[in-house]
């Protein structure tokens, strides 16, 4: 373990109901792997620590610690809170597994951008939440559950309970890919 990965947890989001694509999304192959062996990959150099929000049945053939959401149905925020909740370190990079155009520059960029002051770390473009790939400190955990509480499930409310920290990053700007945040929800977006 080195100082870059040292006091990072990350974690990949493979808990939806991929309703619109029909089946597992994290299951589906996109480019020689599965999209969930990709967020692993994605993450994996960035962190010591690294583990799955999903099913344990579906996805515990990954190779890491896969856990169920605390409270089902709850929507990315409710990953989030279980992932926080589970996170050995306080600062937490989550990525969702079907954004596989994230590269290893943007989870940088989150890392450098994030200071111990901030919550939170979220891209965004010209007002554009990105908080699927974003980094979270543990202080999030009561203002999430506060909101979860409440009934409050969209992520944007969720930050606005945090100091949170919004990056300036839009695709095909500065040189970031035009995919970057670009998600997979539909066989037509294979």
């Amino acid at each position: 373990m080195d100082q870059m990965t040292r006091g990072w947890t990350g974690v990949v989001l493979a808990g939806g109901r991929s309703r619109r694509m029909g089946r597992d999304k994290a299951l589906i192959g996109y480019r020689g792997r599965t999209l969930l062996a990709n967020a692993l990959a994605i993450l994996r150099p960035h962190v010591e620590q690294l583990f799955v929000i999903g099913d344990p049945e579906r996805h515990g053939a990954a190779g890491v610690e896969v856990f169920k959401d605390d409270i089902p149905g709850l929507g990315p925020l409710g990953g989030i809170t279980t992932a926080l909740h589970h996170a050995s370190n306080e600062r937490v990079i989550v990525l969702a597994c079907d954004m596989p155009h994230v590269n290893e520059v943007l989870i940088d960029r989150l890392k450098t951008m994030h200071e111990p002051h901030h919550d939170a770390v979220v891209p965004q473009c010209d007002g554009q939440l990105e908080p699927l790939v974003a980094i979270y400190h543990q202080r999030c955990t009561p203002a999430f559950g506060r909101c979860i509480a409440e009934g409050q499930l969209k992520m944007a409310r969720a930050l606005e309970q945090v100091h949170a920290l919004y990056v300036q990053i839009c695709p095909g700007e500065e040189g970031w890919p035009l995919d970057l945040f670009r998600n997979l929800n539909a066989p037509s977006d294979l």
